[in-house]
């Protein structure tokens, strides 16, 4: 190579190298300003009006403390909260709008959990993958559920309860909310795991389920311990057990199921969940927001009031719940062979 010729290489190889250099410099600034710009979108969130979707009608858990918990960040963003009930299929409707809504954290589920960890394992189609389309934000609360009798029932604690069970196989019915229901499943597990012989009474929802218990047409369910507690204080129903690991201090003389079958634990829980691609910066913001509202006394003092748990778990804490429970119900659901009719 001549001189000239190595002059001529020597320059390429430099403009080259500095044309690389430029390039990964001007890459570098790019993504942090996309970082700052994401950081800056999540500190400002929210900029207008949030949705918070409830997959059934109103009244129920997942209305009031959805209600609440919009309140409360309506209070706290400075922007309208609102809440708009999408009801049906078993909240599938509800649960599939937020799924295939904008993934941009304007619009909330605050999730009941059936839809997102029973329903998948009923083999139904449903139109949406929980754990796919649906980005898991923070769970806000949980809560057991309450094994109740008539008054006629002649068994008003467990341990009779469960004597007087195997002692009349087939004699003894419960009603639920339907097939595949939390309380449907819940007493699945016990009637398995105990070797009992009940028989079930489906109802297309838990008022029309609870109406029959109380007449005495059917004489047990399991219901949500918010409900059960005036319903027990009342003597309306008796309290027989709570489905939870542990007891509560809202029916502190109400056993665990779990003291008699080990490794039980139902509890419904509501947390706020938002469409897959979600900007993880917005799903922490809200996150954390949500969880200032959990801690403070005010709703700590309402939640002990009603029998329920603050939760206020990370959004990979939360994911890791999703994937148990599934898992869990579709032990159960095979065992006891439950497909939604």
């Amino acid at each position: 190579m001549g001189e000239a010729a190595g002059r001529a290489f020597r320059t390429l190889r430099s403009l080259w190298k500095m044309t690389v250099a430029s390039a990964l410099a001007l890459g570098l600034v790019s993504a942090q300003v996309a970082a700052q710009g994401a950081s800056s979108a999540a500190a400002s969130f929210p900029r207008h009006p949030v949705r918070v979707i409830v997959q059934y009608p109103p009244g129920g858990t997942p209305d009031v403390y959805g209600r609440i918990m919009a309140a409360e960040l309506n209070t706290l963003w400075g922007q309208p909260v609102s809440v708009e009930n999408r009801t049906g299929a078993a909240g599938a409707i509800g649960t599939d709008a937020v799924a295939k809504s904008v993934p941009d954290g304007y619009t909330l589920l605050f999730a009941a959990d059936a839809p997102i960890t029973i329903s998948p394992n009923l083999g139904i189609r449903l139109p949406y993958d929980p754990q796919v389309d649906l980005v898991p934000i923070v769970n806000v609360i949980q809560g057991p559920f309450t094994l109740m009798v008539h008054p006629s029932v002649p068994a008003h604690d467990l341990k009779t309860w469960l004597a007087l069970i195997r002692s009349q196989p087939g004699r003894w019915s419960y009603a639920s909310s339907g097939t595949g229901s939390n309380q449907h499943l819940a007493m699945e597990w016990v009637r398995n795991a105990a070797g009992l012989d009940l028989v079930h009474v489906p109802y297309k929802g838990f008022g029309q389920a609870l109406a029959d218990v109380l007449s005495g047409q059917v004489p047990m369910l399991f219901a949500g311990v918010t409900a059960s507690i005036g319903l027990i204080q009342t003597g309306k129903l008796v309290g027989i057990a709570v489905s939870g690991a542990h007891r509560v201090a809202a029916l502190p003389d109400l056993p665990a199921m779990a003291e008699v079958i080990p490794g039980f634990d139902v509890s419904a829980w509501y947390g706020f969940m938002a469409a897959a691609g979600t900007p993880p910066d917005i799903v922490r913001k809200i996150n954390t927001d949500v969880r200032a509202i959990i801690a403070r006394p005010a709703f700590q003092a309402r939640l002990s009031r009603d029998g329920i748990e603050a939760v206020g778990n990370s959004p990979e804490e939360f994911a890791a719940q999703i994937r148990r429970d599934s898992a869990q119900w579709a032990r159960v659901t095979q065992a006891a062979g439950v497909k939604a009719e």
